[in-house]
């Protein structure tokens, strides 16, 4: 995790706390501040294995200190009715930064150990570092007994003892080589210092995970041992032991050597995150933090693409969710050759043009249900347009990839080559059927969708004007054949605005015909999306009344919920069971990723009725009424950002350490629910926080100033 802020200063190391660990090739470590796994997901090496997608390799590791007249466990796990070996009564401390370190106190003894995947390798180490606290125990002698526990499954899947597995451990330099299933890697085991392996085959029985339980899933598996490690240690030893699918050649690179190795990578690539943020000047910590810790969701494929994964622990890579999180977590925070390259890639990947919805774990596209993921490419080639500045070259260079696929993406909608899609007479984009769910609101209970939004979604027309009327200004640019005269986005817009718009200024959340159903009335942020794309097809006099309604009845310090509390159909909370989650999902559980669509509509309606006051009072109010605009800007993202200061201050040490959640429930205490840490959340709130900042720095740096978790270090 990024280095010096006050984030993992005073954790408390227990369960509800997690921690994560990436390498930048798809794989993860993680697990509690506690030390004790709560989720299947939950492992010391999860790699992700070419061909086969992530796979629980190391689940965790028992570790002992063995002394005279002490052993003391340095971890722990889930049985049933109990915590075993039980690990709280000597932990004393837990950090995340600049990798999990937990520190173990006991009887005149502290022992520290940290946890580090190795970037670029399927490698994690762990380190063991004993300490003296009186003189007493300087010379004493200790054992440090290790007992690795492997779990060689899908990462969605569970294992048990089984005869299929092969027991037989084979020699290693400074450890051992297993592979227990034939399809899957080896796994090397090695250790520094002096110390015996013991060979002991034999399977841990019944491990349970409780937030699986909670969660309405399978939650009890059995984990193998192959062997136990005796290192013989003294106050002062500084161990390291691997797991890695390949093995270390320790007498050309030491533990330690490689140890020390990440470490300098990891506060280079910090350094360069600090460079890359240096022309802003930054007040705090706070935007150099968010863009640091979005690289965890950055990763090559075997087949060495680069792609984003949507969230850890259990998404892989979507194709809506890295076009949203894409131009934060890149063009904007210091990555723009990696967001060119996960562009080209996708836009490779299109059949027919159109961009998948999902990836395996190599990297290849095995999902196509969505009819949003293709029209979110345009959107983040607008930004990336705009992250270019003025390179006349490269944004040349760059509408040479992404005008085809826009131009593509176009005629596979008109031409019907795209799955429950079809443009209407009118010109807007009709899709599904009341059993499909092709937005992203796509929840099911029981193989129905919990929020129907067949017929003409709200920002779905918004995203398809917004791509027709950017392919209009590209190919007036380029010269190219243009796909959609300004007399038909004319008409599409006043279209939309005659079926769309209500009484009061705001719009339907889906649109239909009375015969099939009526239109969907419901309070939904959706709409939002109408008012903050680039090209918006709200029209103006609706912008104003659709933020005031979402600030009224969505907003919330985590994000906005997917459903007004006046709603029938309201869900307060959002936990239990698969059914009661799903149910939740889009029935009013907060999303913080929607916080960038809304900072971009505030933004949009604070300026236009600046814009209209200044051009009714110029001549009268001189510097006046630059002075009325700069005040009413400054208070109405003051208030935007009072609000969600818990999402980007306390949430940080909260649930995943570092990360945003993926949801929050929709009433206080607004409790985080889904992964840990969600590419889009991250990537949308820090976009918006930049767009804020650039609308009003004054503004921004006293509230930034104000953040002591993010407090500048004084030089």
């Amino acid at each position: 995790m990024y280095s010096g802020t006050g984030i993992d200063k005073e954790l408390q190391p227990d369960v509800e706390r997690e921690w994560l660990e990436t390498n930048n090739l798809g794989d993860f470590a993680s697990s509690t501040a506690a030390g004790m796994h709560t989720r299947r997901y939950h492992g010391l090496l999860v790699a992700n294995v070419e061909h086969m997608d992530r796979h629980v390799l190391l689940s965790a590791v028992e570790d002992w200190i063995c002394r005279k007249d002490q052993t003391v466990p340095l971890s722990g796990r889930y049985h049933p009715g109990c915590v075993y070996p039980e690990v709280q009564h000597c932990l004393a401390k837990f950090a995340a930064s600049p990798c999990p370190t937990y520190t173990h106190k006991m009887q005149g003894l502290e022992v520290t150990k940290s946890l580090a995947l190795i970037r670029g390798s399927h490698t994690v180490l762990i380190r063991y570092q004993i300490k003296a606290l009186d003189k007493q125990t300087k010379s004493e002698n200790i054992t440090l007994r290790l007992a690795p526990l492997l779990a060689f499954r899908f990462f969605h899947a569970l294992t048990h003892a089984n005869m299929d597995l092969h027991v037989k451990t084979y020699p290693a330099e400074c450890g051992f080589k297993i592979q227990p299933y034939n399809a899957l890697p080896p796994l090397f085991v090695q250790a520094e210092g002096l110390f015996d392996f013991l060979p002991s085959p034999e399977w841990i029985n019944r491990v349970e995970y409780p937030k699986e339980r909670e969660r309405g899933f399978d939650y009890t598996e059995d984990l193998f041992s192959p062997g136990l490690f005796e290192i013989h240690v003294v106050p002062g030893d500084d161990i390291i032991v691997s797991a890695s699918t390949s093995e270390i050649s320790l007498h050309t690179l030491g533990l330690h050597a490689l140890w020390d190795e990440e470490m300098a990578r990891r506060a280079d690539a910090q350094a360069r995150v600090l460079q890359g943020q240096a022309k802003a000047k930054p007040q705090s910590q706070l935007l150099p933090f968010m863009a640091g810790q979005m690289a965890d969701f950055l990763y090559q494929t075997p087949a060495n693409k680069k792609l984003l994964l949507a969230g850890y622990p259990w998404f892989g890579s979507w194709g809506r969710d890295t076009l949203i999180a894409l131009p934060g977590a890149t063009f904007l925070s210091g990555r723009m050759e990696e967001g060119l390259e996960v562009l080209e890639n996708l836009a490779s990947s299109a059949r027919d043009g159109i961009i998948p919805n999902t990836f395996d774990g190599d990297g290849h596209p095995n999902g196509w249900n969505s009819v949003d993921a293709s029209l979110w490419f345009a959107w983040d080639c607008q930004l990336m347009l705009k992250a270019l500045g003025r390179d006349k070259e490269r944004q040349a260079r760059f509408l040479d990839i992404c005008a085809p696929a826009i131009y593509g993406i176009i005629s596979a909608f008109r031409m019907g080559r795209v799955p429950f899609a079809r443009v209407a007479s009118s010109g807007l984009l009709e899709t599904g059927t009341p059993q499909t769910q092709l937005t992203w609101m796509d929840a099911q209970v029981d193989g129905h969708p919990v929020t129907p939004r067949n017929g003409y979604p709200v920002e779905i027309q918004a995203l398809w004007y917004n791509t027709l009327a950017f392919a209009h200004k590209i190919a007036k640019k380029r010269n190219d054949p243009d796909p959609c005269p300004t007399r038909e986005l004319n008409a599409i817009a006043s279209q939309f605005a005659a079926k769309f718009v209500l009484a009061d200024g705001t719009l339907s959340d889906v649109w239909r015909a009375w015969e099939d159903g009526g239109p969907d009335n419901a309070l939904r942020p959706n709409q939002l999306i109408a008012v903050a794309l680039p090209e918006a097809i709200a029209p103006k006099e609706s912008w104003k009344p659709i933020v005031e309604k979402v600030r009224e009845k969505l907003l919330t310090p985590y994000g906005l919920r997917t459903l007004s509390p006046d709603d029938r159909d309201f869900c307060p909370s959002y936990g239990g069971g698969i059914a009661q989650r799903d149910g939740a999902y889009h029935q009013g559980t907060v999303w913080p990723w929607l916080l960038g669509v809304y900072a971009d509509a505030l933004l949009r309606v604070l300026n236009i009725e600046e814009e209209e006051k200044s051009g009714s009072k110029a001549a009268a109010a001189g510097d006046k009424t630059a002075k009325a605009k700069s005040q009413a800007l400054s208070k109405g993202i003051k208030a935007f950002l009072k609000t969600i200061q818990p999402l980007v201050t306390t949430h940080f040490a909260e649930a995943g350490i570092g990360h945003m959640s993926e949801v929050f429930s929709a009433t206080e205490p607004y409790t985080a629910g889904g992964t840990i840490a969600q590419a889009w959340s991250e990537a949308e709130v820090y976009r918006a926080l930049v767009n804020l900042r650039a609308a009003d720095r004054e503004t921004f740096e006293s509230w930034e100033k104000g953040l002591k978790v993010f407090a500048q270090k004084k030089a």
